[in-house]
């Protein structure tokens, strides 16, 4: 497939430019809009490699709703294997 743009005169150049920067600007804000204030992590000054208490509260997070997972997995098996 080919794709073929021709203008015509500079503006019709600059106005498509124009309208491409623009769409990059809404899809940057919108992004912005809907991700969560944790993905903007504050480095903390007190570690070498630059860790965020954000980061770690995520990962805190994420262990929690792993250990819950696994514990549902294994009630969901008790529950396969006691099926007839």
């Amino acid at each position: 497939m080919k794709v073929d743009v021709r203008f015509e005169n500079g503006f019709e150049k600059a106005f498509a430019v124009g309208v491409v920067l623009v769409a990059l600007a809404v899809v940057f804000l919108v992004g912005y809009l809907i991700s969560p204030g944790a993905a903007y992590a504050e480095w903390d000054s007190s570690s070498g490699f630059g860790d965020s208490y954000y980061l770690r509260g995520i990962a805190d997070n994420i262990d929690d709703v792993s250990d819950e997972l696994s514990e549902i997995s294994g009630t969901l098996s008790n529950i396969e294997r006691s099926m007839p």
